[in-house]
């Protein structure tokens, strides 16, 4: 069964939305060095590839091909969700790449949201879980419709990016009063969005966040894949 799922993935890889991906990579890659501009949307356009994925298999019938082939159904998923969350997984790793440029670089300053911190990469692991889960969590249901579903997992994408920077953006509306050396009590919500902006001051902090993003990913991962699993096999084909 292993290496049924080994083989299903070595297919998506090859014959699936590659090209695409690469691209979408090298871009997410290269819009983490754009001054002042937002951490999490280069990542967003990865679930792009996704979608696209399963749009594009629509139009070759490669659903209805694999499951021809003699394997289970829920082999078929596990080769999908294996995919998407390289894709997911191999962008963060990408970003390492910036984020050490960015530390030792006299980058200007991120006043668009978080910056490219340990944080971040915890937060987008949030936000992902939150995409696959509306997204892949009910694509399954029909998998040659993938649209509306994309469509309500980008708004979910955009409200939990939202909810991530609401702390980030409360410390900026209180970051001119330090810049002119006022002397306040920053609410607990400014608070912590400091320890979110300013990794050097809030390192244990950081981390985490970076260790809660993983824990959500990974569960959120084997949840979602099991409600998939269930939804492909009661799929007619």
């Amino acid at each position: 069964m292993k290496n049924q799922t080994f083989n299903l993935l070595k297919k998506e890889i090859k014959l699936g939305n590659t090209v695409q991906s690469m691209c979408w990579l090298i871009c997410c890659f290269g819009m983490f060095f754009i001054p002042s501009y937002p951490s999490y949307i280069g990542p967003f356009y990865l679930t792009l590839c996704i979608m696209m994925t399963f749009a594009l298999n629509q139009s070759s019938h490669d659903i209805l091909y694999t499951v021809l082939l003699p394997v289970r159904k829920i082999d078929t998923v596990k080769a999908r969700f294996l995919y998407c969350g390289l894709i997911e997984i191999f962008a963060l790793v990408l970003a390492i790449i910036p984020f050490v440029l960015h530390r030792l670089l006299p980058f200007p300053e991120n006043r668009a949201g978080i910056p490219l911190n340990i944080a971040f990469f915890g937060l987008q692991l949030i936000v992902f879980a939150v995409f696959n889960f509306i997204f892949l969590g009910n694509v399954y249901k029909n998998p040659l419709k993938p649209g509306l579903r994309f469509i309500l997992a980008a708004i979910g994408y955009f409200a939990t990016y939202a909810l991530c920077e609401v702390p980030v953006w409360a410390y900026f509306s209180m970051s001119s009063k330090l810049k002119a050396g006022e002397i306040i009590e920053l609410p607990a919500l400014a608070l912590f969005g400091s320890k979110l902006y300013n990794m050097d001051s809030a390192l244990v902090t950081q981390f985490e966040v970076l260790v809660i993003g993983i824990l959500i990913f990974a569960a959120s991962w084997f949840i979602t894949f099991r409600r998939a699993a269930r939804q492909f096999e009661k799929y007619d084909l």
